[in-house]
């Protein structure tokens, strides 16, 4: 992807707070089914692939994400780790969760962000869901 003069792509440094806020604000808005932060923040061209392995879009994820959302008492981070490639980083980190009725679980997930049209969009995302005793 070639560069725009008027924005480049900013250096680690620069970017680790943004991507850093990014990630928690993804949380948070999964936490909540925010479709309207997905829709502002992910490429038109997204790739999801679900913790039950189905393949999906943009506009599949924001219907899912309206149509099924999950009822979370708790959704939390850790482990988070940022890997720079130019204009591309990789996020990847582990979300325990608890929902409403008292079903619990951790979901390991890799957001991969890109600088497109001058700020950081997710172009494809995965989340795994771990076997009860997985950290």
């Amino acid at each position: 992807m070639p560069e725009s003069h008027d924005c480049p792509v900013p250096p680690p440094a620069a970017a680790t707070e943004t991507i850093r806020v990014l990630n928690q604000q993804y949380i948070d808005a999964a936490r909540i089914s925010n479709g309207n932060w997905f829709g502002q923040h992910m490429a038109e061209d997204i790739v999801v692939v679900l913790g039950d392995g189905r393949r999906v879009g943009k506009a599949e994820f924001l219907a899912t994400l309206k149509s099924q959302p999950r009822d979370y008492k708790s959704l939390t981070v850790r482990d988070v780790t940022m890997r720079f490639y130019g204009a591309t980083v990789i996020v990847d980190g582990t979300a325990p969760w608890e929902l409403r009725d008292g079903t619990t679980g951790v979901t390991r997930y890799i957001d991969t962000y890109a600088w497109l049209d001058c700020r950081w969009q997710v172009v494809s995302a995965q989340l795994t869901w771990l076997a009860s005793g997985t950290r």
